[in-house]
């Protein structure tokens, strides 16, 4: 038996030829794993290379990859570079070798600098060669590493879009003054941040030293500039809004300026200090091709002299954000439709949107709404949209009907209101009065239905006498039904059948204290319900008694001095009339 001091003795002398032994194989084992890496990486390739796409020919998959660049350029939204910073661009040509080798020899795909790291930018530029350049930088953090290397290639740009900050402003036009920009189109700048008027410098002629000919769009916030410079030329968009006072144009420089601009279409303008009216008017500014004109953050009397001044289309859509209303909106309407009895298009829907702070009120031409409420939608059939702040005068929810009498060639089907007011039944009577074609109503919103559902059962023998007449639809979104109203709605719709006037059409969304039997009892006298089968109580905690919360018990717990509370802290109601007043 071999003793433990003896092998120990052996160690020794077999230790350098274990070493080398265990080193040599090692080297030989990396090698053939490195081989089958090499090997499964060539497999790889190679079954990529045996996908659809790579079959395609090489033009396009170009198209597929510049519209995939594009999309990611002009549908962004927040402008900011992505976490790992790289461009769609860059990132294609790390999928595969071909796909590589198609975007390195696509100069287009790198022509799109959407917020690129100054780290990338000069490899951009040099694989977009010589083309033109879409360059847009919403985040002025990212611009202010790069605008120098950016604004050195301003004769190729094309469209440029940038977002600076307060403090950068000055040397970025020192930049745009530099040299011309004979290819920009598009040229947007605004300014992040609370703005120092007085210590920034302003846009005038010497910004692309005067040399912009294919200049169509302008688009300016937040800064300063004159309204002789020669980027007012020639455009088709135009959308100048909250700028400094020393940027204020009077009347006659902006007819002046619109004057320059014969085959204007888009027009926008912020107007929130009156303008100072320094002519008469001669004759109005043609604007033979504009499409649409928005004033955000306007005073009625600046809207008023801006329209009295203009000739457009009887089709260009309206888009007005008001400061609160006076006594001028006959004045305001003179001013925008100036031949009320001539041809135009018809319009055939009304949306009210009704707040304790803001009344928004749009009129379309189809007879349904295809996108949410905004004071400046882009939906085409909207052709108005008024929407205003709200005074103690102001704030009463008829005053939409006596805008809707003021409508030219007005046919209203569709009536959609959203409200957080309380809506009296005096609102519902001027609607029937004023809109006796109506045959659709949807309401929506935190009010209630029971000043509609009292107005819908009052009447008379005939069908004429009856609340809205052509009425066949109704709409209800996120409503509240009091305990007994869906009975009292089944009730209406035997009526209106047995004059003739008959609701066939129900909809019901995200109502709450409906539940499935109230609703087959509807079903049982309108043709057609849709119900989405949202089933919610109102039934209190311990708190409250556990009673039944909806607004018809309520009332029978707290009396009539709970409604007058409630209908006074909504807007302020004149007991005697809901109807607004010019006086």
């Amino acid at each position: 038996m071999m003793m433990l001091s003896n092998s120990l003795d052996i160690i020794p002398r077999m230790g350098s030829s274990v070493i080398e032994h265990c080193d040599t194989t090692r080297g030989h084992v990396d090698k053939d794993i490195a081989a089958l890496a090499e090997s499964l990486r060539g497999r790889r390739s190679h079954r990529i290379s045996l996908s659809y796409i790579s079959w395609l020919p090489l033009e396009i998959l170009t198209t597929i990859f510049t519209y995939i660049v594009e999309e990611d350029t002009f549908k962004s939204h927040t402008g900011t570079p992505r976490p790992n910073g790289a461009p769609i661009s860059m990132i294609i040509t790390h999928v595969c070798r071909h796909w590589r080798q198609v975007a390195l020899e696509c100069p287009t795909l790198w022509a799109y600098l959407n917020c690129v790291p100054a780290n990338c930018l000069d490899m951009m530029l040099e694989r977009s060669k010589k083309i033109v350049l879409v360059v847009i930088y919403r985040s002025p953090g990212s611009l202010r590493k790069c605008f120098q290397q950016i604004l050195s290639q301003l004769p190729r740009i094309k469209l440029l879009h940038l977002c600076s900050y307060p403090w950068d402003v000055n040397r970025i036009l020192a930049y745009l003054s530099s040299q011309p920009a004979p290819l920009l189109q598009s040229f947007k700048f605004s300014v992040a941040g609370k703005s120092n008027f007085r210590v920034m410098g302003s846009i005038s002629d010497a910004v692309f030293q005067g040399r912009a000919p294919q200049l169509r769009s302008v688009e300016l916030m937040e800064c300063t500039f004159s309204w002789t410079s020669c980027i007012f030329s020639g455009l088709r968009t135009l959308d100048v809004r909250r700028i400094g006072s020393a940027s204020y144009p009077t009347l006659s420089q902006l007819l002046s300026t619109l004057r320059r601009m014969p085959e204007l279409e888009q027009l926008t303008l912020g107007l929130s200090s009156r303008i100072s009216e320094d002519t008469e008017l001669s004759d109005r500014v043609p604007l033979t091709r504009l499409k649409s004109i928005a004033l955000d953050a306007c005073t009625l009397r600046n809207a008023i002299s801006l329209f009295s001044c203009l000739a457009f289309p009887v089709d260009v859509k309206i888009a007005l954000n008001l400061a609160p209303i006076g006594s001028c909106l006959s004045d305001l309407f003179s001013a925008m439709h100036k031949d009320p009895d001539g041809s135009g298009p018809i319009i055939r829907s009304m949306r009210a949107s009704l707040s304790y702070h803001t009344f928004g009120v749009q009129f379309g031409t189809s007879t349904a709404f295809k996108s949410k409420y905004s004071w400046d939608p882009h939906n085409d059939d909207i052709l108005l949209s008024i929407q205003f702040k709200c005074s103690s005068s102001t704030r009463k929810p008829p005053i939409i009907f006596d805008m809707c009498q003021m409508v030219p060639h007005r046919q209203i089907q569709s009536l959609f209101v959203t409200s957080s007011l309380v809506l009296r039944e005096n609102f519902w009577r001027v609607g029937s009065s004023d809109l006796p074609e109506l045959e659709n109503i949807q309401l929506s919103g935190t009010c209630n239905m029971r000043s509609l559902i009292a107005v819908l059962q009052s009447g008379g023998t005939q069908s004429s006498d009856m609340a809205y007449p052509s009425l066949h639809a109704l709409e209800f979104e996120n409503i509240d039904f009091g305990c007994g109203e869906a009975e009292e709605l089944q009730d209406i719709a035997i009526m209106r059948a047995g004059h003739g006037v008959g609701i066939h059409e129900l909809r019901l969304v995200k109502c709450r204290n409906l539940v499935d039997d109230r609703v087959q009892f509807l079903k049982e006298v309108v043709t057609d319900v849709d119900w989405d089968g949202h089933e919610e109580g109102l039934v209190g905690g311990s708190g409250s008694g556990g009673g039944c919360l909806c607004h018809i018990c309520r009332d029978e717990s707290s009396g009539e001095d709970y409604m007058q509370a409630l209908l006074h802290s909504d807007y302020d109601y004149d007991p005697d009339s809901d109807a607004y007043s010019e006086d």
